[in-house]
């Protein structure tokens, strides 16, 4: 059945290339449904070439999704957008950082699915900017994909008979990241778009799914996004609208309090004593890998080393499969062991990059509707930097591919902005306007 799965994203690639580039007004249904697609059947619907199942790291294997044959196809399908420096010279790091550490391993295969997995989410990064530079409804048809499988989220948690369900992302950390990418570019769509009925929907599913989830970062940073999403919606463009939806949000918010702080607590005090305790003892055995391998560990490969070479003993973490075959709940301190400090130095550059970008963006006219996500775009990427630092399932294949697409549409909106404030500086010099008046 592999193959047959693998045969099907082989000759889908190519047949969906030929009917985007024969017809150009797909690309933005194609975007559409590739952002239904991402939470409701992307997390099952992928296989690994040559896989270890039971590889105890977020990669197990040289994976291949649906989501890469259609990033393939929009690759082909559409034309060439500049890519900031400051991300390249970013990913240059990164990619220092893991040919010195997979140089440095012990088990260089493990490091190889991660370099795989990096470049699908590469792949799937130029993809994105180059089909929402093309299409101007590409960006805002994405985020209504997105913000569709969301509404569907708090139905499929409440199938999940555990603690802390996770939805379509199995657990409530990993979901709870995922949804930082969704919530707030719908939230500015929300506050900017003429259709408020699917991101009001989204918005409230996903608050809805924090709340179940229990997660206490989850729901504390859900908070503080929209506050930074309502900031920046207003301060890119004033309107009296904006005004009574904070206004709305405000009010609801303080209704919700009782909720909010409710919702962490059918976790036992005793469990939450215990989970901050093992997260510390987690950090302090990263702590004694990064002095003993100075040139990291290997990419994919913090479990095996921390509890072959006995750090998480040393370090105190409890003799259980939960936490013994979880990486350091902290992915700036997961990197910097696997990958040593030059890819704990890529990483914060790769999201000093694409915050720059948004800060710089913000502040830009911008014509079409795709403008109003820049707020929530940015507020996303924030949110997300801070939440990583608590959880080490960034590291998974779709919180890969949600960062491309939001890094992707920030490129590309930031990229047909400057094409257009360079628009009337080439209509000046051109032959007609320069030919003398007769």
């Amino acid at each position: 059945m592999k193959w047959v799965y693998l045969l099907g994203i082989v000759l889908l690639a190519p047949a969906l290339a030929m009917l985007l580039r024969s017809n150009r007004r797909y690309l933005a249904p194609a975007c559409f449904v590739l952002g239904v697609s991402m939470l409701l059947i992307g997390p099952g619907l992928w296989t690994a070439v040559y896989g270890w199942p039971t590889w105890p790291a977020p990669v197990k294997g040289l994976e291949v999704s649906f989501v890469d044959a259609v990033a393939v196809a929009l690759l082909a399908s559409t034309k060439r957008v500049p890519i900031p420096f400051s991300f390249k010279l970013s990913l240059g790091i990164i990619c220092l950082a893991l040919v010195i550490s997979t140089a440095a391993s012990q088990n260089r295969v493990a490091a190889a699915f991660y370099i795989w997995e990096l470049l699908r989410t590469v792949l799937l990064f130029v993809a994105i900017a180059r089909a929402c530079a093309t299409d101007t409804r590409a960006a805002i048809a994405l985020v209504a994909g997105l913000a569709l499988a969301m509404v569907f989220e708090p139905i499929w948690m409440l199938t999940q008979h555990v603690d802390r369900p996770g939805g379509s992302l199995g657990h409530s950390n990993t979901f709870g990241i995922a949804a930082d990418f969704v919530m707030f570019p719908a939230l500015a769509l929300l506050f900017g778009g003429r259709r408020p009925a699917l991101p009001a929907a989204a918005v409230a599913a996903g608050l809805v799914c924090a709340i179940l989830g229990g997660s206490r970062a989850s729901l504390g940073l859900f908070t503080i996004g929209v506050v930074l999403t309502t900031v920046f919606s207003i301060f890119y463009k004033r309107s009296s609208r904006k005004y009574a939806l904070a206004g709305v949000l405000a009010v609801l918010f303080v209704a919700a309090v009782p909720v909010l702080i409710w919702a962490p607590s059918h976790r036992s005090q005793q469990d939450l004593a215990s989970s901050d305790q093992q997260r510390a003892a987690m950090k302090e055995a990263a702590r004694m890998i990064v002095a003993d391998h100075p040139l990291g560990i290997g990419a994919n490969q913090y479990v095996v080393v921390a509890n072959v070479g006995g750090y998480s003993a040393r370090a105190g973490v409890d003799w259980n499969w939960a936490t013994r075959n979880a990486p350091v709940h902290d992915t700036y301190y997961l990197v910097t062991a696997e990958m040593s400090f030059i890819g704990l130095i890529g990483i914060l550059a790769m999201f000093g990059s694409v915050l720059a970008l948004g800060f710089r963006t913000l502040r830009r006219p911008i014509q079409d509707e795709s403008g109003e996500l820049v707020p929530g775009l940015l507020a996303a990427m924030i949110i997300v930097s801070i939440h990583i630092s608590y959880e080490f399932a960034f590291m998974d294949f779709m919180l890969h591919y949600l960062f491309a697409m939001c890094a992707g549409m920030l490129v590309a909106i930031a990229a047909r902005t400057k094409e257009a404030a360079r628009a009337p500086a080439r209509a000046a010099l051109s032959p007609r306007a320069l030919a003398p008046a007769t």
